[in-house]
């Protein structure tokens, strides 16, 4: 019969190896980070040009109301000493982050000068996300529902993040 001592011997010789093992790729994969935010580190190793859709097919062409705004930024950079303007030649400006509500869902854009990537895109409950654009140099998501439809588009135009919200409720 197999001892405690050497159950629990082999056990945590098992354990070791498991965490040596993920340490290793780890620090492998750590090795090919990029300086883009994970999404799009993540989406330019795809090979498609797109995240396919969640939406539903189905089309409406009635609608009772529309909007179009433009949402001035405010922007929260993610180190110090970063700025909205152009980076002299070489240096590298850090992202800054910025999140779009509506009454469709959530939109997390990551952006620095003439550069907007996607980060997240959240619908509400009962809506679905189209991710049409990820970005660079823009991100366009919409959000559908049976009822109401809610569109975000951000990118880079006059040294500054621009941002576009559209809704049409039924």
């Amino acid at each position: 019969m197999v001892s405690k001592w050497a159950i629990a011997g082999a056990w945590v010789l098992v354990a070791a190896l498991a965490t040596t093992l993920t340490w290793q790729i780890v620090s492998a994969a750590d090795a090919q980070v990029s300086d883009q935010p994970p999404l799009q580190a993540a989406l330019a190793s795809s090979t498609s040009d797109s995240i396919p859709s969640t939406a539903p097919t189905s089309s409406s062409t009635s609608s009772t109301s529309s909007s179009t705004s433009t949402v001035p930024s405010s922007s929260s950079s993610t180190s110090p000493g970063s700025s909205s303007t152009a980076a002299p030649p070489g240096t590298e400006v850090a992202w800054s982050s910025r999140t779009i509500q509506t009454g469709g869902g959530v939109v997390v854009v990551n952006y620095r000068p003439d550069e907007v990537v996607l980060s997240s895109a959240s619908p509400a409950a009962g809506f679905s996300a189209d991710i049409k654009k990820q970005g660079p140099p823009e991100v366009d998501v919409e959000f559908e529902s049976e009822s109401a439809k809610y569109r975000v588009r951000a990118r880079w135009a006059n040294g500054d993040l621009a941002v576009e919200t559209e809704s049409d409720v039924d």
